[in-house]
């Protein structure tokens, strides 16, 4: 089965129903149980955070709590939280001079996971050579 992880920017445009086509396919193909996407809890925590903040987001204000995106993307959504253990660690160890923390932390998590690809908009991550998917 496919897997994928997810980025905060991902599950915030997830949220507002504003993702292109490829990434929309992905999280479609999640909420029919074809393919797993999995979200480190760093990544959950920053979008409970911007919701929490009401943050825009692709023209849309987030106005609802952050218990309620949480229940969107994962208790009733498509998404899996991974925890942040040692073997991300061990790869975090490994690249993060190379990315921001947030980009670190969601690639060390993709490698050490060996998901498929990053649902992702960020041209660092692709430009790294790490397989993306988005349009």
């Amino acid at each position: 089965m496919t897997t994928y992880t997810a980025d905060a920017v991902a599950l915030l445009v997830y949220l507002v129903d504003a993702l292109p086509r490829g990434a929309d396919r992905a999280f479609a193909e999640a909420e029919a149980g074809e393919t797993v996407i999995q979200a480190p809890a760093t990544v959950l925590a920053e979008v409970l955070y911007s919701v929490s903040r009401d943050k825009d987001v692709r023209g849309v204000t987030l106005t609802g709590t952050p218990a309620a995106a949480r229940r969107a993307l994962v208790a009733d959504g498509p998404v899996s939280l991974t925890p942040v253990g040692d073997e991300e660690l061990a790869e975090l160890a490994g690249i993060v001079h190379e990315f921001s923390i947030h980009d670190a932390f969601v690639v060390a998590s993709h490698r050490a996971r060996g998901t498929d690809a990053i649902i992702t908009t960020d041209g660092a991550v692709r430009d790294a050579g790490v397989e993306t998917i988005w349009e």
